[in-house]
């Protein structure tokens, strides 16, 4: 049932979306859903703060994806299309004046749990990657916010862009300084374990 653990190719993810907008086949909506389900629920939830609030949007996302299958086909990156509806819809439902996902999250604490994901070819102990889990638990929220999509998420600088509605540069600029202060916390570690 759980398509999770699997990581789904855009293939993949272009021949379910293609089954239901040109065959209407429920059960390939069902595995897209359950696929994007964790991520677009841990980013909603960051942004509108209710877990039960989160649930409800991303339903009614897959709801009217659905209802407009035949759209389906015109969209080429459905993850980014996913994380956009999510932004929007949170932000119609805080009645965010500015409609700008940035703003709102500097003002409030993110919400994504941490992963024990760790930079690359690092062997790491088990201390070691709590104080880079806790770097990146200190970094500014905008900061952390697109850290943990480019890391965690898995996405790339310009989707991120899309999705948060700033320039690939912010993205860019973000990321370097989350970079160097989680380098920075493994260089003060390093040296003070040697």
């Amino acid at each position: 049932m759980n398509d999770t653990s699997h990581h789904m190719l855009p293939e993949e993810i272009a021949s379910l979306q293609q089954e239901v907008s040109d065959h209407a086949d429920q059960r390939a909506l069902e595995k897209l859903y359950t696929y994007f389900y964790g991520e677009l629920f841990r980013f909603t939830k960051t942004l509108v703060r209710q877990a039960e609030v989160a649930e409800e949007i991303v339903e009614d996302i897959f709801v009217k994806l659905w209802e407009r299958r035949p759209a389906l086909r015109d969209i080429e990156n459905l993850r980014v299309y996913l994380y956009v509806a999510a932004r929007n819809r949170s932000l119609n439902y805080l009645d965010w004046k500015s409609r700008d996902v940035i703003s709102y999250v500097e003002i409030y604490p993110i919400d994504i749990p941490a992963t024990h994901e760790t930079p690359d070819n690092l062997l790491m102990t088990k201390e070691m990657s709590a104080r880079i889990n806790q770097a990146v638990d200190g970094l500014p929220p905008k900061c952390k916010l697109i850290f943990k999509l480019v890391r965690e998420e898995k996405m790339k600088y310009r989707e991120v862009a899309e999705v948060l509605n700033i320039s690939a540069r912010t993205v860019d600029t973000q990321m370097t300084i989350a970079m160097k202060k989680l380098a920075a916390t493994i260089t003060l570690y390093t040296s003070s374990t040697l």
